[in-house]
This record gives structure tokens, C-alpha cells and sequence, in this order.
């Protein structure tokens, strides 16, 4: 496995704009990197998200896309529900007469449906006004592809977009209602198919809500053992996890393969990250809000790692011991949730790479010292890694030493290293950045990215 030494950082301060806060979507396509950040809020034209793009032979970024700009009006000025339960005064400080039609990307992959002479790269899109998807053969050049929200124009964003049985399938995430903005959940929740995703053509893939009310958003997403596996958000008694062979035409069957949460309940609110390692399919759970939903008065609590093996069995390898329909459930890690912190409030991604499996928390350390006044910072994203699944080591425990770098939200393997992207959260900013000003200290800058492999290499600090 990879140890801290061998990552070198190849983007900082948001690549071109401190703004960029959440390196959101990463995929490898034509020798590339590509790269889509999300901004917060997307108060403004300065918040436009950006499509960018890597070349490691050469160590430069360049911007491939930028978001077009519309008129201001009720959509972009919602107020945003925070799962913690606070409103943002977005609506009141916004002075601008235009805002990004999109404000980031939250998925990104390449694809070759039935009109596409080679894969193509598609990228889900955040946008107020309804996520749509963005299509493009060269990676510079991209125009969207589907109608906003998919036909239902309350859609937030398009959270995962995976490729299963020469189908492309979408989930969404958060909703627009009116004046309001909820990030993370909706009513009504379903997964899209399409096997020519340039037609904009979709169907729903499953009925809505798997039939509970209560699963208010799909998190999660992977392929494991010629299945296309689904992981929900449910506040009200915790994530079920589902699977289909994807046979037959649309809305397939799915079957029920773990619920209530892996039998903690909705302190495993949501099944986030994925990952296929070694023959079982791993999840991380967690809760959003900063390890609090106020909104739905869940938790706090810290993220489990769950393994679920082909024969619908599971295991518990991080997280709290207890007895469930399955029987005693013990964590196999002999570690307790959050890899024994309580303020890893989410595992946020997971990655492969070199027969190493990677896995990203959201740290909620620095926002609780932030709003707590502190005149130091600590803490930040941990980034943990094992070779066999159950025997974990730390590579960093303090966000690659940026302790604003509270979340590492996604992850690529490809044949030049193995990439790793982070989120400042931008309310711990504002805290501190308000605090560092008047004692005449510098910014917090935005997202990074990082870069490891076995080669040595100085940081390029771009």
C-alpha cells in the first residue's frame, strides 16, 4: 500500500479558484485526469463550476468547460437546508444579476451507448434549476444531453453514473422545491437506465423509493458479482442495500439484501461509497451534517465500514459490536465507528489501487473548533488503506497536513499513480477566514489534489 511519502501534490488553492472547495467527480479518459468541482452555493459568476482536465506527462491543468451563466431569479437565490438544520442567507446577500447554471459536478464517466463511435465522457451535473448530463467524444468540448432533472426539473444533482450490462445507470440527489434546497434527500427517489444516454432517452430502472417512502435518496452504486448493487439513504430506520441482474426491460427487479442499517438503525443513516476488493463488496455508511441530521434528529454517530459477500451474507469490519437477525456482528478490524474517532462522521470514498483498498472520511474536527472559537486547528480528512480488508493503517490522519481539508471525496487508479481529491468545507472557512483576517493570517484556499505511486516526484504546487 501506498504511504504518505510517496503522495505529492499536484493542485492546490482550487486550482485557479480558492472558491472550488469540493473536488466532487474524477475520472481517467484519453490519458487524462478530469476533474469537477462543485462550489457551495453558486452565489455568483466567480462560483461557475469547472470541468478540468490533467496531463501527467506534463504536470498542467487546463480548464476544458466552464458553466454558462443565467438570469438570476427564485431558483438560484433557495435557501439551502443543511442537514445540521441551519438555513443559509444566500438569498439576502446575493447581489448578482446572473448565476451558474451549474454549480458542479457530482458524477463522471466514460460510456459508449448505442450512437457513440468511441466511449464518450458523461458528467452529471448540479444545477438549481434541474441536473442535467453533459456529453463529450473529445473531453474538451461538451453540450448537455438530457432535458433538466431527467423530465422532473426539482432534481438537484446526478450523483453516480455507472456503467452495468452495456447500460448506463444515474441516481439523483437533493431537490429544489420552490425557495428551498435540500442537498442530500427527495420524495421521491429512483435510479435511470439508458443504453443510448446521447439520445437523452432514460427510464426509470426501479420503482420509486424501492417502495419505502423512507429512502429519500441513492447514495452509493457498484457492480459485484454480475449484479449492479444500490445503496439508499433512510432517515427514518437506516440504509437498505439492493441489487438486480438488470434483465428484461425497465423497471427491473431488485432484490433486498441488507436493511435497517446493517441492524444499527439510522445511525447508518446513508450507504455512501462502494467498492469491490478481493472478491466482497465493501460500504461505508455515515450521516451527513457533520455527523448530525438535525433535520430528521438523527445521531450523531460515526460511519461503519460494512462487507457484504455474493451469497447476500455480510460482515461488520469497522464499527459497534451487536447482535442482529445475522447473528453477533463484531468488527472484524477490532476498531469501533470512524476507525475509533467519533468526528469521522462519514466514509466518504473508496478506491482500489495495486491490490490496496483506500478509504476517504469526511473529519469533522475542524468545523466543531471552528465553531467553538479555537485559536488552533486540528485534525482533517483521514485516508486509511489495508491489503487484506480487516487490517487497516492510517496514510493520513490530518488532511495530507491541510487541516481545512476536512473530506477526500473521490479517488481515481490509473496507470500514472493514484489520484485523490479533497473538500474544504466552506463554513469552517468563514469561521476561521473571518478570525484570520483580523489577526493579519492568509486564506484557507480550496481543494486539492494529490498524487500517488512508487516514483519519486517534487510537489508541482500548481
Amino acid at each position: 500500500m501506498l504511504n504518505i511519502e510517496q503522495f505529492v501534490r499536484i493542485g492546490k488553492d482550487g486550482i485557479g479558484n480558492e472558491r472550488s472547495k469540493n473536488a466532487q467527480s474524477m475520472t481517467y479518459f484519453n490519458g487524462f485526469l478530469y476533474l469537477g468541482v462543485t462550489h457551495h452555493n453558486g452565489e455568483g459568476p466567480m462560483d461557475c463550476a469547472r470541468i478540468l482536465r490533467y496531463r501527467p506527462k506534463n504536470e498542467v491543468w487546463e480548464e476544458v468547460y466552464k458553466s454558462p451563466l443565467v438570469e438570476m431569479d427564485a431558483k438560484a437565490k433557495a435557501s439551502h437546508i443543511y442537514a445540521v438544520g441551519r438555513h443559509s442567507q444566500n438569498a439576502e446577500k446575493t447581489v448578482y444579476d446572473k448565476a451558474p447554471l451549474y454549480r458542479g459536478y457530482r458524477g463522471m464517466t466514460a460510456f459508449k451507448g448505442k450512437s457513440d463511435n468511441t466511449p464518450a465522457l458523461y458528467v452529471g451535473t448540479i444545477s438549481h434549476w434541474g441536473a442535467q448530463i453533459l456529453r463529450s467524444e473529445d473531453g474538451i468540448n461538451f453540450e448537455p444531453v438530457s432535458e433538466p432533472g431527467l423530465g422532473n426539473p426539482e432534481i438537484l444533482s446526478f450523483r453516480n453514473l455507472v456503467e452495468f450490462d452495456g447500460k448506463l445507470f444515474a441516481t439523483h440527489a437533493g431537490s429544489v422545491s420552490g425557495d428551498v434546497l435540500d442537498r442530500n434527500f427527495s420524495e421521491t427517489t429512483t435510479v435511470y437506465v439508458s443504453d443510448d444516454p446521447a439520445s437523452g432517452e432514460w427510464q426509470e430502472a426501479m420503482i420509486p423509493c424501492f417502495g419505502d417512502k423512507n429512502n429519500s435518496a441513492i447514495f452509493g452504486m457498484s457492480v459485484f458479482n454480475n449484479y449492479l448493487y444500490a445503496g439508499t439513504g433512510n432517515p427514518e430506520r437506516g440504509f437498505q442495500i439492493w441489487k438486480t441482474a438488470a434483465s428484461g426491460l425497465p423497471p427491473f427487479e431488485w432484490e433486498l439484501v441488507l436493511k435497517d442499517g446493517a441492524y444499527r438503525y439510522n445511525l447508518n443513516e446513508i450507504a455512501i461509497s462502494m467498492a469491490v476488493f478481493k472478491g466482497k463488496l465493501y460500504i461505508g455508511t455515515g450521516i451527513p451534517g457533520l455527523g448530525y441530521d438535525k433535520t430528521h434528529d438523527v445521531g450523531p454517530a460515526a460511519a461503519e465500514l460494512i462487507r457484504l459477500n455474493a451469497n447476500n451474507s455480510w460482515d461488520l469490519i469497522v464499527g459497534s459490536p451487536r447482535f442482529t437477525p445475522d447473528g453477533l456482528k463484531v468488527p472484524f478490524a477490532a476498531m469501533g465507528p470512524g476507525f475509533d474517532d467519533f468526528n469521522n462522521s462519514v466514509f466518504w470514498s473508496m478506491g482500489v489501487h495495486k491490490d490496496s483498498l483506500y478509504i476517504g472520511t469526511n473529519n469533522v474536527t475542524p468545523w466543531k473548533l471552528a465553531m467553538q472559537g479555537a485559536q488552533h486547528m486540528e485534525g482533517g480528512s483521514q485516508f486509511w488503506a489495508t491489503d487484506d480488508g480487516e487490517n487497516w493503517e492510517p496514510v493520513t490522519m490530518d488532511g495530507f497536513g491541510n487541516h481545512f481539508a476536512i473530506g477526500i471525496r473521490t479517488m481515481v487508479s490509473s496507470p500514472e499513480g493514484f489520484f485523490v481529491g479533497t473538500s474544504n468545507h466552506q463554513e469552517v472557512e468563514k469561521l476561521w477566514h473571518k478570525r484570520a483576517r483580523k489577526n493579519g493570517k492568509p486564506g484557507i484556499g480550496g481543494l486539492e489534489i494529490w498524487l500517488g505511486n512508487n516514483l519519486e516526484k517534487s510537489d508541482a504546487n500548481k
